[in-house]
């Protein structure tokens, strides 16, 4: 992979800008505009007196399908007391006016069946409920749930896998804070907002540093980054893996030592980048030419102890730095055990399941 490419990789994260809210915490909930009703009981407005969760998700999300379970166990821990409703959106491409996915969607909830007891419903082609509600909100990701309370009043905005039950006790009971809750709402639209501003700022000056790559000018570019890294602390670890990678283009030598200071720092506790730098040495694709697998290994080591040998895709890359650096039956036991682990997963797709698979059979072969 080239640096070019490596790079505006790492610069999609910090490019994104969260939409302008236009409703939060306090607010009176927008009105509900489905376009199809999959299961349940239809309805159109929020009734008084009752409580409502309205959470969004979609078919291709693993996150939410992991969640659907939960939120239908919460359906029934408060049945009377709350009504649970699952919008499906950004189903289709924008700007696309056919509702063929609807099937889609209807297949999805039938094939979930008591796993996803509570109303689901399906946003239309042109995004009306993700407009109106996700992207008023702010929410840029999914699944997202939001709390309407007896006076039909947002009283939060989350995960769904997260407070949402805790937050039910106490709706239920009477006892919600609304107010302390509005003013930690407001606290983080602020931070966001804060944090918008640097990523129009952070967009500016990586600019600068992705013409001078473009025109060849690597070390004049990772001159350019160095500042940066300080300048924005909240990116301080994509701007670190910006310069591993720059590194490995103009001064290969430097950047393994660089990744190791980096994972015994910054990175030390950071599983998801502990693995993504190690992969990529061990990986050894271009720019990589000499891979220093030692360190690699080291690095992807402390990803497993993080993530107490729970997660099969940093298994995935433990075991075959294992493997590169001779150490075949631990690279097999390890990669059996990713395997097995894979078979709990929904969140991964089934072309990675089948890569982390293949290279099972590819380590036994030798």
């Amino acid at each position: 992979m080239k640096l070019i490419k490596l790079c505006v990789l790492s610069m999609a994260a910090l490019m994104a800008v969260a939409a302008q809210a236009g409703i939060g915490v306090g607010d009176k909930a927008p009105a509900i505009k489905v376009a199809k009703w999959s299961k349940g009981k239809p309805f159109s407005k929020f009734e008084p007196g009752q409580i409502y969760v309205v959470e969004f998700w979609a078919t291709w999300c693993g996150p939410c399908k992991t969640s659907i379970p939960h939120l239908t166990e919460l359906a029934k821990k408060f049945k009377g007391k709350v009504n649970f409703t699952g919008v499906s959106v950004w189903e289709t491409e924008p700007g696309k006016t056919d509702t063929t996915y609807f099937a889609k969607v209807d297949k999805f909830v039938k094939d979930m069946g008591a796993k996803m007891d509570y109303n689901v419903a399906i946003d239309g082609p042109e995004g009306t409920m993700a407009d109106t509600w996700m992207k008023a909100a702010g929410q840029d990701g999914i699944p997202a749930a939001f709390v309407i309370d007896q006076k039909g009043t947002i009283a939060w905005i989350g995960h769904p896998m997260s407070e949402l039950e805790s937050v039910l006790d106490q709706v239920v009971a009477g006892k919600y804070d609304l107010n302390a809750a509005k003013a930690a709402a407001d606290k983080e639209a602020k931070e966001r907002e804060a944090a918008k501003a640097a990523q129009q700022g952070i967009a500016k000056d990586m600019g600068e540093v992705m013409e001078l790559v473009q025109a060849g000018k690597g070390k004049e570019a990772i001159a350019k980054l160095e500042p940066l890294i300080t300048k924005y602390p909240a990116f301080k670890n994509e701007l670190l893996n910006i310069k591993f990678e720059m590194l490995l283009e103009h001064d290969e030598a430097a950047a393994y030592p660089f990744a190791k200071q980096c994972a015994e720092n910054e990175w030390k506790d950071n599983p998801t980048m502990l693995n993504q730098v190690a992969w990529t040495i061990i990986e050894a694709k271009p720019p990589v030419k000499n891979p220093d697998l030692k360190i690699a290994v080291a690095i992807a080591q402390r990803a497993v102890e993080l993530t107490k040998s729970q997660d099969p895709m940093i298994l995935d890359t433990y075991a075959f730095g294992l493997f590169k650096t001779g150490e075949k039956a631990k690279a097999i036991e390890l990669q059996t055990k990713a395997v097995e682990l894979l078979k709990t997963r929904t969140d991964i797709p089934d072309d990675i399941k089948k890569e982390i698979t293949d290279r099972l059979e590819m380590f036994k072969k030798g």
